[in-house]
């Protein structure tokens, strides 16, 4: 038996991603060409850190989620690993790409970067992906049962979408504040394309990791929309109604499920709750950043 006050081997097994992203976060800013000089140094170092502790955070995160998952119904990761795998990875290279045949040529120590935060999303991902396979698979037990593992993974598909928001947050806050720090250098340092480059390309970036959750979380929900539709349509067919009174009593019942399973919502609307919520706190932090006298 494990001793007392003893942390478990998988507990630290969960936390073992959260230290690996602080250390290669201080690797990162401690490799990094240095410049003490720069006033957003310091912004720049902190939120680099912050961004690839929290790639450690969601990616164990993602890990929990995964177990949770598989208690609500049987998805196997052979399943779900193709799709996210095919867009992750044509990420990978067109971020590769435009590193490396941009204006400051052979930053592997960018890609490095990039690296370590998609990884960081790869479990919350599949989850997501696990998501929308289980809903088009057929649930088992009753039409209540059922509706019960719908509500469990639209909550457990919104708490993804949070997790994941955060890490694009800091994808963006970080990117401004390195793009401004490059800005501020004088001429001659060896970052005057960083310099050229336009300011709304960290915007242009920060969308990009935006666009990356919607193609995973709009597919899982909008699985979830038609699965609680044709639910509602077998307990409450307003077509099998003839009275006015039995109508609107079928309607408001049919309106209460609706609520209840979150299809009184859109997915667009749900994505903006959960992202797009973010764009004053981003458009002010990026304007900071952005600002000539920055």
């Amino acid at each position: 038996m494990p001793r007392p006050n003893t942390l478990p081997i998988a507990g630290l097994a969960r936390l073992a991603p959260i230290g690996l992203g602080l250390a290669f976060g201080l690797w990162y800013v401690l490799t990094a060409p240095r410049h003490p000089d720069a006033p957003l140094w310091p912004v720049w170092m902190v939120l680099t850190i912050a961004l690839t502790t929290t790639a450690g955070v969601v990616f164990a995160y993602g890990l929990n989620r995964w177990v949770e998952l598989l208690g609500y119904h049987t998805v196997r990761v052979r399943d779900v690993i193709a799709r996210p795998a095919t867009i992750l990875t044509v990420t990978l290279l067109v971020i590769l790409a435009g590193i490396l045949r941009g204006p400051v040529p052979g930053t592997w120590h960018g890609v490095a970067l990039y690296t370590v935060v998609l990884l960081g999303g790869v479990p919350a991902v599949g989850v997501t992906e696990g998501v929308r396979h289980a809903t088009n698979m057929s649930l088992l037990g009753t039409r209540g049962e059922q509706i019960a593992v719908l509500i469990r993974l639209r909550q457990l598909l919104q708490r993804l979408l949070a997790a994941a928001g955060s890490l694009v947050a800091l994808w963006t806050l970080a990117l401004g504040a390195g793009a401004a720090m490059l800005r501020s250098l004088p001429a001659g340092s060896g970052h005057s394309g960083v310099t050229q480059a336009p300011p709304e390309v960290v915007l242009v970036l920060g969308g990009v990791g935006s666009l990356l959750v919607a193609l995973f979380y709009v597919p899982a929900a909008a699985a979830l929309q038609r699965r609680g539709r044709s639910l509602c349509d077998e307990l409450f067919p307003l077509t099998e109604a003839e009275e006015a009174s039995a109508i609107l009593s079928v309607a408001e019942d049919r309106h209460k499920l609706e609520q209840l399973l979150g299809m009184d919502r859109g997915v667009f609307a749900d994505l903006q709750t959960g992202l797009v919520i973010l764009g004053p706190l981003l458009a002010g932090a990026a304007a900071a950043f952005l600002s000539p006298n920055a």
